[in-house]
């Protein structure tokens, strides 16, 4: 082939991968774009959701939970998530004469194989960039509730001890007016102490009058009872005598 043929050759190929590697590009930033619009757009504080159910299977003496959103990996289907690959394939005995049988790619196939790894790989470090990311915010979501918590539990205290500094002043007027009282029942005591003296007296005055009283109506009594008596003498003399 021609230097100049060669040179066109090359010169299209690499235009038609970097052609190739922009396309991919551009899909893997449309993706990336679409999830962003997607993400952006649920903002909004939407409603609590229910509980996803699990599914609970039993089989051979073994309980399988299903648990939505999480992958369900075990070794025994790795094989199955692995790229078919034969070692013996590649068996190589003579260094200088590789066997023709060995699995072969074109150079065509190689730069599109590596085109598609490669953005592939991308994808895959940004898909795991987007995790990294989600992690990050389940923490500081976390984080949030946790001082959300926090401040919930000192308002509930701050609550608690405006109670009991309003338990504490109603107290203190409780007690201002129980000393009012006590004030006023021990001046009571006082003026009753001081009136006890003078109310005996009153009253020994009282039984006194009240024993005068009764020896003055007895007087009377008798008088009347005398003067009854000689009346009554007088009407005997004087029937006597007719």
């Amino acid at each position: 082939m021609a230097p100049n043929l060669k040179q066109a050759s090359q010169t299209r190929r690499r235009t038609k991968l970097n052609n190739s590697a922009k396309s991919a590009a551009d899909k893997v930033a449309s993706k990336l774009a679409k999830t962003a619009n997607s993400n952006s757009s649920t903002t909004a504080i939407t409603p609590t959701p229910s509980a996803p159910k699990i599914d609970v299977a039993t089989g051979n003496g073994q309980i399988k939970v299903n648990i939505p959103g999480l992958p369900e990996i075990t070794p025994d289907k790795l094989s199955g998530m692995m790229p078919q690959f034969n070692p013996e394939a590649y068996q190589i005995t003579d260094p200088l004469n590789p066997p023709e049988s060995m699995p072969q790619a074109t150079q065509e196939q190689f730069d599109k194989g590596m085109r598609i790894y490669e953005g592939a790989v991308r994808a895959l470090k940004l898909t795991g960039a987007a995790f990294d990311t989600t992690r990050e915010k389940f923490n500081v979501g976390r984080k949030q509730a946790q001082a959300f918590g926090a401040g919930v539990l000192m308002a509930t205290e701050i609550e608690k001890t405006k109670g009991n500094y309003f338990d504490y002043l109603k107290t203190l007027e409780t007690n201002e007016q129980k000393t009012i009282a006590l004030d006023i029942a021990q001046y009571q005591t006082t003026q009753d102490r001081a009136k006890a003296p003078h109310q005996k007296s009153q009253m020994d005055e009282a039984l006194k009058q009240a024993e005068i009283a009764a020896d003055d109506a007895r007087l009377k009594t008798q008088e009347k009872q005398n003067q009854l008596n000689q009346f009554k003498e007088s009407l005997g003399a004087y029937a006597g005598k007719k």
